[in-house]
């Protein structure tokens, strides 16, 4: 069972749990439900395997007010783990956007040009897929028309959103659509801008009204 299955469940338990002194023993079916929740926590936390086993051996031992702690506590452990599940995958985006600032400097110092920006627009597009809650699966997405609305709607980090546009979209589409021949001093916007950006994006929230998303998904 996953982390957000686990947590409704424990939910559930914890509202039938009264805050009560009396004896679990005495109320078969809250006893039952406890020692279900027990068994599951176990599973889905191994890490926790003593502490639950521990609560399950021992239910017909505990008071109501005793079982509504412990489940209170798994409460609080879920919450440790929801965020430790959420910090694990925005550093792996942005492990992956800096694997990709990685080649681009690469690139860059091989004289490559083209291919220096070819890389930071895929940084791009990985760090915007996650911040705005698009499926890694998505593919082909229309990252110009993403930070059109982004900055058109001042979304924060905007003026470095603007800046990734204009040094790396806006480089980026001549190359594919004109030919254009990037200089080394466009790469060094491109990689500046991108850092920058980057760096800004690991700290903030971006928030989406609903208005916004619907803009940017009605153009992936």
């Amino acid at each position: 069972m996953n982390i957000e299955k686990l947590e409704k469940l424990a939910q559930l338990v914890l509202a039938e749990l009264p805050d009560s002194p009396g004896e679990l023993l005495y109320n078969k079916h809250l006893a039952t439900r406890f020692m279900n929740l027990m068994v599951v926590a176990q599973k889905s936390l191994p890490e926790y395997e003593e502490l639950f086993n521990t609560a399950h051996e021992n239910t017909y031992d505990l008071r109501i007010i005793q079982a509504r702690s412990i489940v209170e506590h798994l409460l609080k452990i879920l919450e440790i783990e929801k965020a430790s599940q959420i910090n694990i995958e925005q550093m792996k985006v942005f492990e992956s956007a800096e694997e990709k600032l990685k080649q681009v400097n690469i690139s860059f110092r091989k004289d490559d040009y083209v291919s220096t920006f070819h890389n930071l627009n895929t940084a791009l597009e990985l760090v915007l897929k996650d911040k705005i809650g698009i499926p890694s699966t998505i593919t082909g997405v229309n990252t110009s028309n993403i930070m059109d609305v982004l900055t058109k709607y001042k979304v924060e980090p905007y003026l470095y959103l603007e800046e990734a546009r204009k040094h790396v979209l806006v480089i980026d589409n001549k190359i594919k659509h004109q030919g254009y021949r990037p200089s080394k001093v466009d790469c060094i916007n491109g990689i500046k801008a991108m850092e920058e950006l980057i760096a800004k994006l690991r700290n903030i929230d971006v928030k989406l009204t609903e208005e916004i998303k619907n803009k940017i998904y009605e153009g992936l």
